[in-house]
């Protein structure tokens, strides 16, 4: 039973952090689109592709939290943190997120997307 809680919390932080890095994708578009930068569109090309895949991981999110009887009911922006309450077969629980892990967790993922190796930097 473990092991499902563990799931659990997994598939409601990432419901709640893809979102911003879906953001942070956009920004980075919007930027890249109003810069003189060489070559751009392949980058712009490159940064709508991982847009695409991150969508399909929140696709794929919110189908494993409906099998699994999980709803976030409740999301709050807060200086420090991201909180939320969720419903999991039939228990409310709560989440809080200091931004630093939500921004750390994205750098990550963003790294992965992009298949580079962070911890040579």
């Amino acid at each position: 039973m473990q092991t499902d809680s563990v799931e659990d919390l997994r598939l409601v932080i990432e419901y709640l952090e893809l979102p911003y890095l879906l953001t942070i994708l956009e920004i980075n578009l919007k930027k890249m689109k109003d810069s003189n930068f060489k070559l751009s569109y392949l980058f712009e090309l490159h940064l709508i592709k991982i847009q695409k895949r991150v969508t399909k991981d929140q696709y794929q999110v919110r189908q494993s939290m409906r099998k699994r009887g999980i709803k976030v009911i409740e999301q709050n922006e807060e200086k420090d943190k991201l909180t939320a309450k969720y419903l999991c077969r039939g228990y409310m629980h709560d989440v809080r997120l200091l931004w630093s892990k939500v921004r750390s967790d994205t750098e990550v993922r963003l790294a992965e997307y992009l298949d580079v190796d962070i911890t040579e930097l």
